[in-house]
C-alpha cells in the first residue's frame, strides 16, 4: 500500500511532536558498499600530497597526515545504507501463461481498481462498478456550478499517437523501434558511467549534443503495410478536485435525476441530494462557496448513456477501419456462431439482432467447448446496446457492421483495447434489467 504522508505547509498543526515527512527512495545501484564509500570519500577531498583521501572500512579509520583517525558515524557506508529506503524494484517481465491472459484480461482488471463508496446506496465496489461526477464551473457563468460526468470510464478508449523521436511521421517499423530503443539505452549508459566518473573526478560533466538530421529520418526503411504510430506521450485527463461515486445503474442515476426535477422549484434546489454526495467528503475543497450550488441535470441518466453510446461507436469504427490491416486485424467476420468460437485471440460477440430483450440481453454470454482459461464470452447486442441512433451511423461509417450481423472483437494486449472491452462491459451493465422479485 503506497504511504500518503504529505502535509499541508500552510496550515498551523498543534499537539504533534514529530511531524510527518515523505521518505526518499534510493536506487539499487547507489546504496552499494563501493557506490556509498565514493560517496564519502568524495566529501573528504584531497590531502597535502594531493592524493584522494581514502577510508578503510574494515577498520573504521581515515588516513591523514598525521596517521590513521576514526572515522565519523556519517562517513560509515552500513550507518548511511541503514538510513536509507531502497526502492522498489520495477515489475520483472511477466512470465508463464496463465499470467499473461491474467494481466490482459479486462475483467481481471476492473476487480483490480481501487475501492470507492456510493453514499446512495450505501454499497462499497471496487472503482469500475461506479460512475463518477465531478463539479464543474458552468462555461458561460462562473458563479454556477454543475455535476457532470468525470473521464475515468471514457479514458484511454481511443489510442494517441505522437511522433516519437525515431519517426517524423510515425511510422516506423518493430525492427527498427527496437533498434533504436537499443541504440537510446546504450547512449544513456554511457552517460550515466561518464557522470560517475566525472563526479568522482570532481570535473564538470559536459554531455554532447544528439542531431538528428532530415536525411537520416528519410533514410529510415518502412514496412509493408501501414502500421499504427508508436505512442510516446499520453497525456491523461486528470480528476477534479470534488468527485462523487454513483453505483453505474441507469435506474439509480434516473432516480436522483426525479428527485432533483422534484426540488427545483424550491429555494435550495437539490439540498437532499448534494448532502448525500459530500457526507464523506472532508477538507477545504468541499467548504467552497461553488459546492453548495451544485446543479444536478434532470437528464443526467440519458446523458451518461449518450456520452458512452458515443465514444464506444466512436472506437468501434476506429478499429474497424484499421481491422483491413493484415497485421493489425482487430475485428474479424463470422457467419455462424460455430465459426466465432474459432477465432484467434477472441474477446467478445459484437450482434446485431432483429429483436431485443433487455432481460435476455443483459446478461448473454457464448459457452466455449474445449477451453483452459476462458469458456465463456461475453455476446452484445449491439441493436439494444448503441440505440438505433448510434447503430445506424456506425453501420454507415464501417463497412465491418453494415454488411456482418456476426463480429468479434479480438483482445490484443494493449490498454486501448482492453478499456474498450470494459467500456462495452460497463455499458451493458449500465442498462441491465432484472427479473420482478429478484433482490439486487
Amino acid at each position: 500500500m503506497k504511504r500518503c504522508t504529505a502535509v499541508c505547509s500552510g496550515r498551523a498543526r498543534v499537539g504533534f511532536g514529530v511531524q510527518p515527512r515523505r521518505w526518499a527512495s534510493h536506487d539499487r545501484s547507489r546504496l552499494t558498499e563501493k557506490a556509498l564509500l565514493e560517496q564519502a570519500e568524495s566529501q573528504l577531498g584531497l590531502d597535502v600530497d594531493g592524493n584522494r583521501v581514502r577510508i578503510d572500512t574494515d577498520t573504521k579509520t581515515v588516513n591523514t597526515a598525521v596517521g590513521q583517525l576514526p572515522i565519523s558515524p556519517i562517513m560509515d557506508p552500513d550507518w548511511i545504507r541503514g538510513g536509507r529506503r531502497e526502492k522498489k524494484r520495477a515489475p520483472g517481465i511477466i512470465s508463464g501463461q496463465f499470467r499473461k491472459k491474467l494481466s490482459n484480461n479486462p475483467f481481471a482488471m476492473a476487480l483490480l481498481s481501487p475501492i470507492r463508496h456510493c453514499t446512495n446506496t450505501e454499497t462499497s465496489l471496487p472503482r469500475y462498478f461506479l460512475q463518477d461526477f465531478e463539479l464543474v464551473e458552468h462555461p458561460m457563468n462562473e458563479d454556477e456550478a454543475w455535476w457532470a460526468p468525470g473521464p475515468l470510464a471514457l479514458d484511454s478508449v481511443l489510442p494517441v499517437y505522437v511522433p516519437g523521436p525515431w519517426s517524423s511521421t510515425g511510422q516506423t517499423d518493430r525492427k527498427v523501434i527496437r533498434e533504436r530503443k537499443a541504440a537510446i539505452s546504450n547512449i544513456e549508459l554511457r552517460a550515466d558511467k561518464a557522470t560517475i566518473e566525472a563526479d568522482i573526478a570532481g570535473r564538470p560533466v559536459i554531455a554532447e549534443p544528439t542531431v538528428v538530421t532530415e536525411s537520416a529520418v528519410a533514410a529510415e526503411p518502412t514496412s509493408k503495410y501501414e502500421l499504427p504510430t508508436v505512442p510516446t506521450v499520453h497525456e491523461k485527463r486528470k480528476q477534479g478536485a470534488i468527485t462523487i461515486y454513483i453505483l453505474a445503474r441507469k435506474a439509480v442515476v434516473e432516480t436522483i435525476s426525479k428527485e432533483s426535477a422534484s426540488k427545483a422549484s424550491k429555494s435550495k434546489p437539490n439540498t437532499p441530494i448534494r448532502n448525500r454526495f459530500l457526507f464523506l467528503r472532508r477538507g477545504t475543497a468541499t467548504n467552497a462557496l461553488s459546492t453548495g450550488s451544485g446543479i444536478w441535470r434532470s437528464d443526467m441518466h440519458d446523458f451518461v448513456l449518450r456520452q458512452h453510446r458515443r465514444c464506444v461507436v466512436d472506437a468501434l469504427i476506429y478499429r474497424a477501419d484499421r481491422s483491413k490491416r493484415p497485421d493489425y486485424r482487430f475485428m474479424v467476420k463470422a457467419d455462424t456462431w460455430d465459426e466465432a468460437k474459432t477465432v484467434d485471440k477472441k474477446g467478445c460477440i459484437l450482434w446485431q439482432s432483429d429483436k431485443v430483450d433487455p432481460i435476455a440481453d443483459s446478461y448473454a454470454t457464448l459457452d466455449l467447448d474445449n477451453a483452459k482459461f476462458a469458456e465463456k464470452m461475453p455476446v452484445h447486442n449491439l441493436t439494444w446496446l448503441l440505440g438505433e441512433e448510434e447503430l445506424q451511423r456506425l453501420r454507415e461509417s464501417s463497412e465491418t457492421f453494415r454488411d456482418n450481423k456476426i463480429v468479434v472483437l479480438k483482445l490484443w494486449r494493449s490498454e486501448s483495447m482492453r478499456k474498450l472491452h470494459l467500456l462495452l462491459w460497463r455499458l451493458q451493465g449500465y442498462q441491465a434489467e432484472i427479473k420482478r422479485g429478484v433482490e439486487w
